[in-house]
């Protein structure tokens, strides 16, 4: 039995097309995947940061704050109560806008991925490109 023109040597180039089609695929599925986890990684170093700072900010202003009231109370001893008043006002209408904004933020999308998904459709438009040629 000899080969025909759609023999063996044509399975074999089929297969290595298959071959290094996969291998393709592997590679780009491994890179995004390394571009996944470093944007996740780089995310969580990002907001451990930003968490450590606003809980040492908020800590040192709210001892200012309270030392600030005092002092004023000190300063102001016949009207201490009318003082006291005006800071408890101030405090929880920082507190009301505070919460109204960190409401507004946890509203808001997140940019978390958004590098990955944009490579992942110059891939699929890459691919398709080869399709058709």
């Amino acid at each position: 039995m000899s080969a025909g023109p759609g023999g063996e040597a044509g399975r074999e180039g089929l297969f290595v097309a298959l071959k290094n089609l996969l291998a393709t695929l592997l590679a780009i599925g491994k890179a995004r995947s390394e571009l996944l986890v470093t944007e996740v990684e780089e995310e969580k170093l990002r907001l451990m940061v930003l968490w450590a700072k606003a809980i040492a900010a908020a800590f040192f202003i709210a001892v200012g704050l309270v030392m600030t009231v005092i002092l004023v109370a000190l300063v102001f001893h016949e009207h201490q109560l009318a003082v006291f008043a005006a800071a408890t006002a101030f405090f929880l209408g920082g507190g009301f806008l505070l919460v109204v904004s960190l409401r507004r933020q946890i509203a808001q999308p997140s940019k978390l991925f958004r590098a990955s998904l944009a490579e992942l459709d110059e891939d699929m438009a890459l691919l398709r490109r080869r399709e058709r040629e």
